[in-house]
C-alpha cells in the first residue's frame, strides 16, 4: 500500500516537471533541445516530452485505479474479520456463571 503511495507521487511529481517543460506555443525549455537534438538525427524533443507526459498521465491513472482497489479489498478484509455474529445467551446460563463467582 505503501509502495502505490510512493509510485503516485514519484509520478504525479514528474509529470509536473514534464508538463512545466513543455510551452503552449512552442517556445519552452525543450525548444533550445529540439534544435541540437535534429541535427543528430533524433525524434524532435517536442514529441519525446509529449509521449513522456501521455505515459506519465497514464501510470498516474493506472496507479490511482490499482491502489483504489486495494483499499477496497483490504477494507473488506478488515469488515470479515471484525464481523462479529451475535450470540443468543440463555438468562439461566448467566445466573448461574454470576452466582459461582
Amino acid at each position: 500500500m505503501v509502495f502505490l503511495s510512493i509510485l503516485i507521487i514519484i509520478a504525479a511529481v514528474l509529470l509536473i516537471l514534464v508538463v512545466l517543460i513543455q510551452n503552449s506555443k512552442g517556445g519552452g525549455l525543450d525548444s533550445n533541445l529540439a534544435s541540437q537534438n535534429q541535427s543528430f538525427g533524433a525524434k524532435k524533443t517536442t514529441e519525446i516530452v509529449e509521449k513522456v507526459t501521455w505515459g506519465l498521465a497514464a501510470a498516474l491513472i493506472v496507479l490511482s485505479i490499482i491502489s483504489t482497489k486495494s483499499i477496497s479489498t483490504s477494507d473488506e478484509i478488515l469488515l470479515d474479520d471484525n464481523d462479529s455474529t451475535p450470540v443468543q445467551v440463555d438468562p439461566t446460563e448467566e445466573e448461574q456463571n454470576n452466582e459461582g463467582s
